[in-house]
């Protein structure tokens, strides 16, 4: 495929970085960071103002009718800005499963509202023993008055506290470790059953471990088919883990360009730190680095869009962009010196996103593992 950006998606980078440049500086990050809410209300609105939460949605729902690469360029710009928020839990693990598997019903009960930046959603996947392969999920939903009380933990789920839905993935039969059981429900996450504690994360985001007691639901919140889920969460994960990619790679990017910035201003020896040829070379590396994880992640990305087997791409995507852009943020740190770690710096905010990144949503040892599977090695 050809991995130039098209004209449009041009216009969207460029936009989208001159956007986030003007109303996310680092100065509202921090404030972000600091705060219970883990986003900004206002900017919240005025993303969705521009489009961005229907992107890929079709117009009848209010959307622009994007494709998947077009939203994974708006992702990298928004890891290059480090932008906190639940934009990816609701795009990206909210609208697209329902986009994918809802119903028509649920689908204008909830795409036309997620367009608008008036839901925010997320997903709760992971569990104390389980958070790489689905299948070994124990939560459990019983069946109960024409619908399912759904009882059990789970943990690392993002913007849990300000979620208005959460899709939630708990076992309907069978055991932990079974290919079929799992059923996705869609869960009102301000139910009175549902109980939350925050996490605290490298990356100062905003995770909860989640308990469900007894949550009732109806058998219209099942998305796609009961006891067969299995398949739908892992296409669910693949989408979610490409566009991550990107994510990372724009944090990687920013990385280069304050380093390179940074070595042409620092003095040492009477020269600027950039002049040196041992300097030239780790900024060539996190260059190289950087294009690898890029081509990667959007040739998983493309194919995903054009309906065609992908595991293998985003299993190399992740995998490769886990080491090459924690390479490239070690990279950053050493060539910034003291001021590297001084959080009146900008530079910590990619360091630590991309350590938290590299352990969301599979691992470099579970990629490996799938590519191995993959490739009969």
């Amino acid at each position: 495929m050809d991995f130039a950006l098209s004209e449009e998606q041009e216009m969207l980078r460029k936009s989208a970085r001159d956007f986030l440049s003007a109303e996310c500086p680092k100065s509202l990050v921090r404030e972000i960071e600091a705060g219970d809410l883990g986003y900004s209300p206002e900017l919240w609105k005025k993303m969705a103002g521009l489009g961005w939460m229907g992107l890929v949605l079709p117009e009848e729902y209010g959307g622009a009718e994007f494709s998947l690469p077009d939203m994974a360029v708006l992702f990298e710009e928004y890891g290059r800005a480090a932008a906190p928020g639940p934009m990816f839990s609701t795009m990206v693990l909210g609208a697209l499963p329902i986009l994918d598997f809802g119903t028509d019903e649920q689908k204008k009960a909830l795409l036309p509202k997620i367009a608008t930046g008036e839901l925010i959603m997320t997903m709760a996947t992971a569990e104390p023993q389980v958070n790489e392969e689905p299948k070994f999920i124990a939560t459990r939903a019983e069946a109960r008055d024409g619908g399912y009380a759904i009882t059990g933990t789970k943990l690392f789920v993002p913007y849990a506290h300000i979620a208005n839905y959460m899709l939630v993935v708990a076992r309907t039969e069978g055991a932990p470790g079974d290919d079929e059981g799992l059923t996705v429900f869609i869960v009102d996450a301000k139910t009175t059953d549902i109980k939350l504690t925050a996490l605290v994360t490298i990356a100062a985001d905003k995770q909860f471990e989640v308990v469900l007691d007894k949550v009732p639901v109806s058998n219209n919140d099942i998305l796609g088919s009961l006891h067969k889920g299995l398949p739908m969460v892992n296409a669910i994960l693949r989408k979610a883990t490409a566009i991550q990619c990107a994510v990372m790679v724009g944090g990687a990017l920013q990385e280069l360009e304050l380093t390179a910035e940074h070595t042409k201003t620092r003095i040492q020896f009477d020269r600027p730190l950039g002049a040196f040829q041992a300097v030239q070379h780790r900024l060539a590396d996190m260059f190289i680095d950087i294009q690898g994880a890029r081509w990667t992640a959007y040739q998983a990305v493309w194919r995903l869009s054009e309906g065609l087997p992908a595991d293998r791409e985003v299993a190399i995507a992740k995998a490769f962009g886990n080491i090459a852009c924690q390479r490239v943020a070690a990279s950053a740190q050493q060539l910034h010196g003291g001021v590297g770690v001084d959080k009146d710096y900008d530079l910590h905010f990619y360091f630590r996103r991309a350590k938290a990144l590299a352990s969301t949503l599979g691992s470099t040892p579970f990629h490996l593992k799938t590519l191995e599977a993959e490739t009969g090695s």
